[in-house]
């Protein structure tokens, strides 16, 4: 297969020559790098920093009680609740309570509404609602600042003992 394939290229490239010129060229230039969006990188920087949400995380938690996780887990809960709500003002898609019965109305938005069940026919639907959903009405991410490893979300951290 491989040298089929070659004996075809250079078919192709022997008999448009302007061409094969062209393609040799375009792939000697240097690619403009992709802006990659490190917006989640930078959430959870600034979960491990406020938190230490990953180091708790990453953390084998079987030796400890019940009791010893559950005191840790409340104030790592506290710290990381109150950085998300000062970062993305999260609230409720759905006004009412889980478990009452609502309307889903024809023309719905899928991407608020997941119908799951039973699901027959076309809306309007009438089910229970098992979830309310969350939105973001505030997006407040911290912008990324200087030069820094995109793949790294918090230095390791050295102290100098004189």
């Amino acid at each position: 297969m491989g040298l089929g394939l070659a004996f075809k290229a250079f078919m192709k490239a022997f008999k448009e020559p302007e061409k094969a010129q062209q393609f040799i060229e375009d792939s000697d230039t240097p690619k403009q790098m992709e802006h990659t969006d490190s917006s989640h990188l930078r959430l959870l920087c600034y979960l491990q920093q406020s938190s230490r949400l990953i180091d708790f995380l990453k953390e084998d938690i079987t030796p400890f009680s019940d009791a010893q996780v559950g005191a840790a887990v409340r104030k790592i809960h506290q710290d990381c609740a109150q950085a998300v709500e000062e970062l993305v003002t999260i609230r409720p898609l759905k006004d009412e309570q889980e478990g009452s019965t609502i309307q889903v109305p024809k023309g719905y938005n899928p991407s608020e509404v997941k119908v799951v069940g039973k699901v027959k026919g076309e809306a309007p639907f009438t089910g229970v609602l098992v979830h309310r959903g969350w939105k973001a009405q505030k997006r407040s991410l911290p912008k990324k600042t200087g030069e820094q490893t995109l793949d790294v979300i918090c230095p390791a951290e050295v102290e100098i003992k004189s």
